[in-house]
């Protein structure tokens, strides 16, 4: 398991093989004491083993994984269970900051990791992300029992999505030792928090930023789903976040710019340029993905497989994931996941530093960061300013 296509979701119940290797714990040397600070959580935390791939540019990633017990409610609904958190640690293991990431609707955060890991690393911040997803053990069962409750599946997974990752911030915030082991704790991070996502989860991030207190939000084609997850109303009217980045692609039908401003512009209409808007020439939905995923499965292995993929999903389906698998390659021709990708690691960096995000410091860090033919395909404004 050794390439891109090996990542696996804890999440699907796969038998792993790969085992944590000492040697290679960047916090092995921290003492006995430490080592008895660390034990001190108030959640039902375990280890799992790392996930191992590589990232576009052939460098090996490891991530560690844990299973935590949820512990949260939503109105009448009291959760059940566990989920897994993917972290992401600099290498160096200095954390001057945390950022909590969420995936889009049919994802998982393997079709992220490579972004996520330059971000981690060029802005020397732990960034968490929850594997909750559509085959969720939970969000299968419940979703079954949805069907005669008139409960909606994209309901189910918001809520889960949105609430393991509150527990993750909570969990952080109170002081929870579960992930000292990886130098992530509250002296370490303070309140250098932000709050990030793609689709679903871009969307999901201002409800959880409003919730938690959070002042920092960066968020990539962010979209509406069920109104009580809804990211202005329960999102930037209830709590408008300080600093946040709204990345708009200007080809995307599902997430489509003009929504995306919206978002921008109410909370630059609650508090005055606190909001800048990123909006992507040609940008495609898919375009803010390292490889493009079926749930944690890389489009580019299921074509491998396409004989025996007809069998699940039809002809149809299969000309479909085709399609994807073409505009996945169109989207590395235009700049798309390349600007993304710095002006996360930009946002972040100015998070960590305290610093505001203004539409010429971001232009001005894209153009120091990017090939020169892309530059003008991103547009840098103040939501709702024009």
């Amino acid at each position: 398991m050794t390439n891109a296509n090996a990542f696996v979701s804890p999440i699907n119940n796969v038998a792993r093989t790969i085992n944590r290797d000492p040697s290679l714990n960047l916090f092995g040397n921290l003492g006995i004491a430490k080592r008895v600070e660390i034990a001190k959580t108030a959640y039902k935390v375990k280890d799992v083993a790392d996930i191992l791939g590589k990232d576009k540019d052939g460098n090996v990633i490891r991530v560690p994984v844990k299973n935590i017990e949820r512990n949260w409610r939503f109105e009448e609904y009291e959760a059940k269970g566990e989920f897994s958190a993917d972290l992401f640690i600099p290498e160096d293991g200095k954390i001057k900051g945390c950022a909590f990431f969420m995936h889009g609707f049919s994802q998982y955060p393997v079709a992220y990791y490579s972004m996520l890991k330059n971000a981690c690393e060029t802005a020397g911040v732990a960034i968490l992300a929850v594997e909750t997803g559509l085959t969720s053990d939970t969000v299968l069962s419940e979703s079954m029992k949805a069907k005669f409750s008139g409960v909606s599946p994209q309901f189910i997974l918001q809520r889960a999505v949105l609430e393991d990752t509150k527990q993750l911030i909570r969990m952080l915030q109170e002081g929870d030792g579960a992930f000292a082991d990886y130098g992530v704790t509250k002296s370490a991070v303070g309140n250098r928090i932000a709050v990030m996502g793609h689709s679903m989860g871009g969307g999901l991030s201002f409800p959880a930023a409003a919730d938690m207190g959070i002042d920092y939000v960066f968020t990539m084609a962010p979209a509406f789903g069920e109104e009580d997850f809804d990211p202005i109303a329960e999102g930037v009217e209830k709590r408008t976040p300080k600093e946040s980045m709204l990345l708009a692609g200007g080809w995307d039908l599902i997430a489509p710019a003009k929504k995306v401003k919206e978002i921008s512009k109410v909370a630059n209409s609650n508090m005055k340029d606190s909001s800048v808007l990123v909006t992507i020439a040609r940008g495609l939905h898919t375009g803010f993905e390292d490889q493009i995923t079926l749930f944690s499965l890389p489009i580019s292995s299921v074509l491998k497989g396409a004989d025996l993929a007809k069998v699940f999903f039809g002809f149809a389906d299969i000309t479909l994931f085709k399609i994807l698998g073409l505009l996945g390659t169109l989207r590395t021709k235009t700049g798309q996941i390349d600007g993304s990708s710095i002006l996360m690691s930009y946002f972040l960096s100015q998070m960590t530093a305290g610093q505001n995000i203004t539409p010429e410091k971001a232009e001005q860090y894209l153009d120091d960061n990017i090939t020169d033919r892309f530059e003008d395909k991103f547009v840098f404004t103040y939501g709702g300013e024009n």
